[in-house]
């Protein structure tokens, strides 16, 4: 459990101080008021990585050489500082020089506006998700993950130099040891999908008598990618890329058998991703015996009233919660939180 936040220079905020007291903490106030962005420094801590931006540098407070986020839990003390050159993260002041040392030590699952990309967005978001989510929880699949995005990269450099009439040597070695990474990724991401719609199932029927299924699609198979890599050469060579591989995969989200994207509403939609997210808790727990930390911003947004109470009244409250709104809850609450003004109120959810 988070037990205080303290930021300098991220985002929009120079200096922002918060003591958690509560295991839900309500983050109210207009909009631009920088609740996101304290939702995102929590984000950023547990994965290194933004929810809004790739480009790291929007972090660090216009015209300041530095960002700093520090996190106190009831186990650990964590710290990433951001500059221009790059980021260092500790545990306990002890420097974390792998990053893979540092991910998944504090475990967060965050629903967002930009979560809807997993069902209308492009198979590249929900790649990363897929990758980002399971890595936390499984080091060997990060190891295995960066061990092959460096072959690709390798492969492809070495196809954009490739003449058809060249000594394609080289290039079937590359192959083979992207074919056993790739064939482990996939099977990993078989088994996350797999989990993952179990546990989906079990959180939207709170929400909803409709039914919600995922369904992993791997660019190729096993069989498939070992014989596009020993046979199809020529067709890398011409379009200078590995053009079949898990780096292609993508994953369905389906809406009573139909493609959600298409057939269910923008308010289903959200109830789905909230389902999926309430999903990983599960998972996390599963995986680790541990309570991940739900981070919800602007989660009511888009959702009736009807939806709204619903989603309130099942809120998992053995996990910590920190979320943010524009609206005013009108349900019971522990810690309410307004910009730099902190309410205390002494009753239940």
């Amino acid at each position: 459990m988070i037990k205080t936040i303290e930021l300098r220079n991220f985002r929009n905020h120079q200096s922002f101080f918060l003591n958690f007291e509560k295991p839900f903490v309500y983050l109210g106030g207009k909009n631009g008021s920088g609740k996101t962005s304290i939702l995102e420094s929590i984000y950023f801590i547990a994965t290194t990585k933004s929810h809004r931006t790739s480009d790291e540098k929007e972090l660090i407070k216009k015209n300041e050489p530095f960002s700093i986020v520090k996190i106190k839990t009831d186990q650990y003390r964590f710290e990433v500082v951001l500059s221009k050159n790059g980021k260092r993260a500790s545990i306990d002041g002890l420097e974390k020089r792998r990053l893979s040392d540092f991910i998944g030590t504090l475990k967060v699952v965050m629903f967002s506006a930009e979560d809807l990309e997993l069902i209308k967005g492009a198979p590249s978001n929900r790649r990363q998700f897929l990758d980002l989510e399971w890595m936390q929880l499984n080091k060997q699949y990060l190891k295995r993950l960066n061990q092959y995005k460096n072959v690709l990269k390798q492969r492809n450099s070495l196809l954009k130099r490739l003449k058809i009439e060249d000594d394609w040597l080289f290039l079937n070695i590359l192959g083979e040891q992207l074919y056993e990474i790739g064939v482990e990724l996939i099977a990993e991401r078989k088994k996350f999908i797999e989990m993952l719609n179990e546990f989906l199932k079990e959180s939207y029927i709170s929400f909803s008598n409709h039914k919600v299924e995922i369904i992993y699609e791997p660019d190729v198979d096993e069989k498939q990618f070992k014989k596009h890599l020993s046979s199809m050469q020529k067709q890398d060579i011409v379009y200078q890329n590995t053009t079949a591989g898990p780096h292609r995969d993508d994953f369905l989200i389906k809406f009573n058998g139909n493609p959600a994207k298409n057939y269910a509403s923008q308010g289903e939609q959200r109830l789905i991703v909230i389902a999926l997210k309430l999903a990983l808790l599960k998972i996390i727990e599963k995986e680790t015996n541990e309570k991940a930390i739900l981070l919800l911003d602007d989660v009511l947004s888009e959702l009736d009233l009807e939806k709204q109470q619903m989603f309130l009244k099942h809120l998992p409250k053995e996990h910590q919660l920190i979320m943010s709104s524009a609206l005013p809850l009108d349900e019971e609450h522990i810690q309410y939180v307004v910009l730099d003004k902190e309410i205390n109120a002494n009753v239940k959810i």
